[in-house]
């Protein structure tokens, strides 16, 4: 989840990346509203599953009258002091026709194919200036055109401060499966990538590198030394000033998974009896990274939503 200020020009730029519109939440009372976004055509891994019941999914939260405020902005999650929060991540058919026709549409890019030390990656900044990292699936066309409704979105990336106590987070509390590693001595950092690999069986099959394929994966930058530092390092976005809000994990028993996390000691942002919601809890990470956890409604339904 991240928030936007002007949710229309938010949702036709991620339209734009091929994808749709799969759920709006309106809050009038407290003032929000939520957009769900998600690959949803013929060429998708997931189809029309409910929107609770998919790898990836882009939460765009819009609070009423941002649009109009000339005043508001979002931290991107990318700019001292308040880093953290890094990018999401789409995966293409053709990365240079891909980023060719993002370039042609006026859209502002952080980094393009040919700048820097890594010709194989680009980013392209949303309306809020959010970055979007570009990556090429691994089965590449040879084709010299792209296909939005064939990408994949492919991970979310969070920079944490102790690789050892997330990754180990990550595994033994939320049950990802640690799928790939790059380390990157020279440059200083690593970085992990997780996910939930029964849930991608259709991206494993023939792909040389399954990961480039898969959908909802989370990737977890750690810069060396950051270990050391004393007290919190990374803003989680939820504090002042504000921009990512959160990650989002959908369980088979909503009941069941909070009261298993309850048994480990998790840090609590919000149990499902908190608040109004009773439908949602929240979990911190060892970063103070906020992870709501909801339940799969095509495995058990609970909510109209």
């Amino acid at each position: 989840m991240i928030r936007v200020k002007d949710p229309k020009k938010s949702v036709e730029f991620y339209k734009f990346l091929g994808l749709n519109q799969i759920q709006q939440l309106d809050f009038p009372d407290n003032k929000f509203s939520l957009y769900f976004l998600a690959y949803n055509g013929p060429h998708s891994l997931q189809g029309d599953r409910h929107w609770t019941d998919r790898n990836a999914v882009l939460e765009l939260t819009h609070n009423h009258g941002t649009e109009n405020d000339p005043n508001y902005s979002i931290t991107n999650g990318n700019t001292e002091p308040h880093r953290g929060y890094g990018h999401i991540a789409i995966s293409v058919d053709n990365i240079e026709a891909a980023c060719q026709r993002l370039e042609d549409a006026g859209h502002v890019f952080q980094k393009k194919l040919t700048e820097g030390r890594m010709k194989h990656i680009a980013f392209v900044k949303d309306p809020d200036g959010y970055w979007v990292e570009i990556i090429k699936r691994q089965d590449e066309s040879i084709s010299t055109t792209t296909d939005p409704a064939s990408y994949r979105l492919n991970h979310t990336m969070l920079r944490v401060k102790d690789a050892e106590a997330s990754l180990k987070y990550y595994q033994e509390v939320m049950g990802m499966k640690l799928v790939r590693t790059i380390e990157n001595k020279e440059a200083g950092f690593n970085l992990y990538f997780l996910g939930y690999p029964a849930s991608n069986p259709q991206a494993a099959e023939g792909a040389r590198n399954p990961v480039a394929e898969w959908e909802g994966l989370l990737e977890l930058t750690w810069n060396y030394g950051t270990e050391k530092q004393e007290g919190k390092v990374y803003h989680n976005g939820n504090d002042e000033p504000q921009g990512f809000g959160h990650i989002c994990v959908s369980v088979d028993d909503l009941n069941a998974a909070c009261e298993r996390f309850e048994s480990l000691n998790v840090n609590w942002k919000k149990r499902l009896t908190d608040g109004r919601m009773k439908n949602v809890a929240f979990v911190l990470d060892p970063d103070g990274y906020w992870i709501e956890v909801i339940q799969n409604e095509a495995l058990k339904r609970t909510s109209n939503w």
